[in-house]
């Protein structure tokens, strides 16, 4: 008799090996996206090979995850970017009206300052931004 053998998360298959069961794991995804992975339970499994093989799966799922997140971790990087520009062009055009001897209302002299305050917040939203796009590169090639 020839039988073929295989490997799965540590467990060593005989072609034949009887399935008792299987699973599903499902997770959410960014971008409204869902993961599915599955596996089966054989009539030999030890629990130690179901929780074995769950565990590879599980790190498959949290690779994925990772690797959608980065266009999603771009996307909110490029927005506040954006956001940064915008307020600095409002910026230039206060400071243009009172460096042209424009009387700046108490208003807009408290809007200057919390405008400073926003693109100090934003470029510091920037950086963790950048920062969390390059751990979840480096945590893609680490396997």
């Amino acid at each position: 008799m020839n039988q073929k053998t295989a490997s799965t998360a540590g467990q060593d298959l005989v072609d034949g090996d009887l399935t008792t069961g299987n699973f599903t794991i499902q997770a959410q995804m960014p971008m409204g996206k869902t993961i599915t992975v599955s596996g089966y339970i054989y009539a030999r499994s030890t629990l130690a090979d179901i929780n074995k093989q769950v565990d590879l799966l599980h790190d498959v799922i949290d690779r994925q995850r990772t690797k959608a997140e980065i266009p999603e971790l771009e996307i909110k990087r490029d927005q506040r970017v954006i956001q940064l520009s915008q307020i600095r062009d409002h910026l230039v055009v206060l400071s243009k009206k009172q460096d042209n001897g424009g009387k700046l209302s108490s208003a807009e002299k408290r809007q200057i300052d919390e405008l400073n305050i926003n693109i100090e917040r934003i470029k510091e939203d920037i950086t963790k931004g950048e920062k969390a796009i390059e751990d979840a590169r480096a945590a893609l090639t680490k396997d």
